[in-house]
Parts: structure tokens; sequence; C-alpha cells
């Protein structure tokens, strides 16, 4: 019989679960204290509608600024790659919410547009699995 000289496992720690991101069938546990979850996420006409509408907000604010500010042209840009990703948002959502966070960023600077942006990325991440 081997010695374990490996600690017990510690339940619900950084490495317990399964992500599955395709369809499984039947039980999967990662050890003997993992727990079996599943999550459906359904994303709604409504909730891709308020993310389309807080884009297309800031994007309207941005354009007023335009010119004015170098942060406004590469937050137009990050709007522009941010758009056509709410047809797909699980395709690749770290990538999504790393756009988000540098498009929350670029309008830090702007009081009118922060509000703004912050909607963009509440509505946008409502729409990526786990959130």
């Amino acid at each position: 019989m081997a010695i374990r000289r490996q600690p017990d496992p510690v339940p619900n720690g950084p490495n317990f679960g399964i992500i599955n991101t395709g369809n499984m069938t039947g039980p999967a546990q990662a050890a003997a204290f993992s727990q079996n979850v599943s999550q459906t996420n359904n994303i709604t006409n409504e909730a891709v509608d308020k993310a389309r509408e807080s884009i297309d907000d800031l994007r309207r604010r941005l354009e007023e600024l335009r010119g004015q500010y170098p942060e406004v042209d590469a937050a137009l840009r990050d709007l522009a790659m941010i758009t056509p990703r709410l047809d797909e948002p699980e395709r690749d959502p770290g990538t999504l919410r790393y756009m988000l966070q540098n498009l929350v960023e670029r309008c830090g600077g702007f009081p009118n547009l922060l509000a703004a942006a912050q909607l963009v990325q509440s509505t946008v991440m409502a729409l990526l699995p786990g959130s």
C-alpha cells in the first residue's frame, strides 16, 4: 500500500468542479466532496435588447465628443469590437470581459461616459455564462 503524501481534499477549493461548455449526460464529480450543480443560461431577447440599447447610448455620447479627446476614438473602436459579440457572448467570454473592462477604463475620465460605460458592462456581462 502506497503512502499518501498529499493532504486530504478540501471541499469547495479552487480545483474542485467540472466546467462543461457542451452537452453532458449523467453525473460528474471531481472528488469525494464535490457537488453536482447544473446551470443553464437562457439569454432572452430582452437582455440582448438592453445591451444593444446601452451600447447605442454610449456610442451616441462618444460621437458627441469625437475629435476632442483621444480616448473617445479608442472607446468607439472597443464598442465596434464588442457589438458583434452580442450574438454569441458565450464564444469567448474572457475576451469579452477584458474588452468591457478596457472600455470602462477608457471612459473613466468622463463622468457622463463612465456611467454609460458601466451600464454597457453590466448589461453585456449579464449575457455571459456564469454571470
